[in-house]
């Protein structure tokens, strides 16, 4: 009796063991199986921000061949006629203009007939905007911070949102369009010297900090464009007044990217416009996030403020950040050209 109760504890304490070492087991596989997917999403390539490949099936040939004949002739027509008009109401209203105040008076309604002109352009290019979200009155956030910015056609938030913008001088004598931008104040810039660049800074902070009723000011801080798979390092211009800023996420809708202009990209500008305007709709979404008001620290520090700007649109839109520079992105990809022309 006494051997039968022993041998039944021992029975008894081998299952107990067997369920231990069963659970012991499982929490080992759960645990590599988590290591292992963590090292997989560590290992695992992120999406190059400037990487850019279109490839289009038979039947969308035929669908853009259809719009190139039927459609882009008038879109041509419609825009052109709409520029021309948007370049001579620009004309009209620099007549003995001062750019160091607002425009008011008799030349506020032009600007506006200007701004819609460039927003009739945009639709004849296939492009359908919606806005969304709440915007924000210029008391309660004189900038708006626009990214990621991808392309040249990222130029419809302006014509949407009729704020003045930091130009490229080069654009300033452009056939038709210089006019335009020259008449919606924008402030022009030389990369090249630095004094044109501090310039730039104070006037933007004179602007945004003056008493005097000026429009909204928009900036794409980002300096170069990607593909939007990535929001590159924002530069502090912007930031510099200190003051709140409204991001504003400019959302392609697109079932090929064709609106990508950036660094790794076998077709160029040309192609880039053609493909786009061969598109019977671009829909575009120009989303306004809420108002975000620097801390006494980010008032002190433009990079800090724009860093946490930056973090916050980047998980708005779902996207890493990449810390490149334009300086950085161009030093990179004119070595990768040099190799392979050597």
């Amino acid at each position: 009796m006494e051997d039968m109760d022993k041998t039944e504890k021992a029975l008894h304490g081998d299952g107990q063991s067997k369920e231990a070492v069963g659970d012991v087991h499982e929490n080992l596989k759960s645990v590599v199986n988590d290591v292992t997917q963590e090292n997989d999403a560590s290992t695992k390539p992120a999406a190059d921000p400037f990487y850019v490949r279109l490839l289009f099936t038979p039947l969308d040939y035929i669908k853009m061949a259809f719009v190139f004949i039927i459609l882009v002739p008038i879109r041509f027509v419609v825009a052109l006629t709409a520029l021309t008009m948007a370049w001579a109401v620009s004309c009209i209203g620099l007549i003995n203009i001062d750019q160091s105040v607002p425009i008011s008076g008799w030349r506020k309604p032009l600007q506006k007939v200007s701004a819609f002109l460039g927003r009739v352009c945009c639709r004849c290019c296939g492009f359908s905007v919606t806005m969304t979200g709440t915007r924000a009155t210029k008391s309660e956030a004189p900038v708006l911070v626009a990214a990621p910015h991808s392309s040249f056609f990222d130029a419809l938030a302006i014509f949407w949102t009729e704020c003045f913008i930091v130009n490229r001088e080069e654009n300033k004598n452009l056939l038709l369009i210089g006019k335009c931008v020259q008449f919606a104040q924008a402030i022009f810039v030389s990369r090249e010297r630095k004094e044109s660049r501090e310039e730039c800074k104070e006037e933007i902070k004179r602007r945004v900090n003056s008493e005097e009723n000026w429009d909204q000011f928009m900036i794409f801080p980002e300096g170069t464009t990607s593909n939007r798979q990535a929001l590159m390092s924002f530069k502090p211009g912007g930031f510099l007044p200190g003051k709140p800023v409204q991001p504003v996420l400019i959302k392609y809708h697109l079932k090929h990217d064709t609106v990508s202009w950036t660094w790794d990209q076998p077709h160029g500008f040309i192609s880039c416009f053609l493909y786009t305007i061969c598109q019977m709709v671009n829909k575009v979404e120009l989303e306004f996030l809420p108002p975000y008001e620097p801390s006494e620290p980010e008032q002190m520090d433009p990079m800090l403020f724009a860093n946490n700007v930056r973090q916050e649109m980047a998980e708005a839109l779902g996207v890493p950040m990449c810390d490149m520079t334009f300086e950085d992105i161009k030093n990179k990809y004119s070595t990768k050209k040099t190799k392979k022309e050597n």
